[in-house]
């Protein structure tokens, strides 16, 4: 999709509707012939455009889609204290739910805490009062990209304790393979177990009609997952079997932040083989991909090449540490 198509997705419109309302005049005799009434169309617009930001988070930088998201979840704002039929109410307050989760992790992707801490008291409140705790669990699952070691695999465990016993087995099998994710970091090969659970619920799962933010949840992204956790763990025999079919699922990909993470973790495979040359090329494709999203967040996946490659007397590598250093002064690393 080009940038037009993606921007009008995000909008919960077709390119037939959007055009309907191109008119200034058109606009404006709507906006003055007063509010309309909520119908079952509206809700299930405002339901869509939610999705649509979710689609587009893991696609444009953080920045292109911010204002245009918080200004959706103004909108929902304002049906709500309409004091809307309860049919309603309980759907538009899971949207605004599922919208104030996404809203939280853009605004640490830009270095705004405040302003994500405050999102996060929404999707809380959202959640409680559609009756959908899930929402939490996307919350406290965003969260834990932010941090790492213990920290990060204790935001995955409480976000789990948001899970339903049935259902919602696309949020499950993501939880479960970033719980793998963690303990692979910590060394824990229970890693191993965890993923092959995660594997055998996302068979079950319906990814792309559960819930706004687990379209991501595509074959391509369990891969990398279990490319992941493969390198983590050091598991030479597994990491090149995972790497070949995670490098597959981004060969027509458009998603950078995807990019970001298996290039990396491909980078970090051939360095671990030994294989120097193959871990800059993939490392300087990590980092083409991370400038190109300007995410916070897949600058800290790059972290580990960094050390990587401090550790390396190469001159290309030398050269590859500079750019990284460069990219992370222009474009920060910390929500701070």
């Amino acid at each position: 999709m080009d940038r037009r198509t993606m921007l009008i997705l995000a909008a919960g419109m077709t390119a037939e509707a959007a055009a309907s309302i191109a008119d200034p005049w058109e606009r404006l005799t709507r906006a003055l012939s007063g509010p309309q009434a909520l119908d079952e169309d509206t809700v299930e617009r405002l339901e869509a455009r939610t999705i649509g930001f979710h689609r587009l988070e893991y696609t444009l930088p953080a920045r292109s889609i911010y204002q245009g998201l918080t200004s959706h979840i103004n909108e929902l704002s304002n049906l709500l204290q309409n004091s809307p039929p309860d049919r309603f109410r309980r759907r538009l307050a899971a949207t605004a739910g599922e919208a104030a989760t996404l809203a939280s992790w853009l605004a640490w992707d830009l270095k705004q805490p405040a302003q994500s801490a405050s999102f996060d008291r929404v999707s809380a409140l959202a959640a409680k009062e559609s009756g959908h705790p899930v929402i939490q669990a996307c919350t406290y699952a965003y969260k834990s990209y932010a941090v790492e070691g213990n920290a990060a695999l204790q935001l995955v465990r409480q976000a789990q304790q948001f899970i339903p016993a049935q259902g919602d087995d696309a949020t499950r099998a993501w939880l479960l393979s970033r719980e793998a994710e963690e303990l692979a970091a910590l060394g824990d090969r229970h890693a191993v177990q965890l993923l092959h659970q995660a594997e055998e619920t996302y068979s079950g799962a319906r990814p792309h009609r559960e819930r706004a933010w687990t379209r991501f949840l595509d074959p391509g992204r369990m891969a990398a997952f279990q490319l992941s956790t493969y390198v983590r763990l050091g598991d030479e025999r597994r990491v090149i079997d995972a790497g070949q079919t995670a490098l597959s699922s981004i060969a027509q990909d458009a998603h950078p932040k995807r990019a970001v993470v298996i290039y990396t973790d491909v980078a970090q495979a051939q360095f671990q083989l030994g294989d120097i040359t193959e871990g800059l090329t993939y490392a300087r494709r990590a980092l083409e991909s991370a400038q190109r999203s300007e995410s916070t967040w897949a600058l800290q996946h790059l972290a580990a090449i960094e050390k990587t490659l401090a550790a390396q007397k190469d001159q290309a590598a030398r050269e590859l540490l500079g750019d990284l250093t460069s990219t992370r002064r222009t474009l920060g690393s910390s929500p701070a």
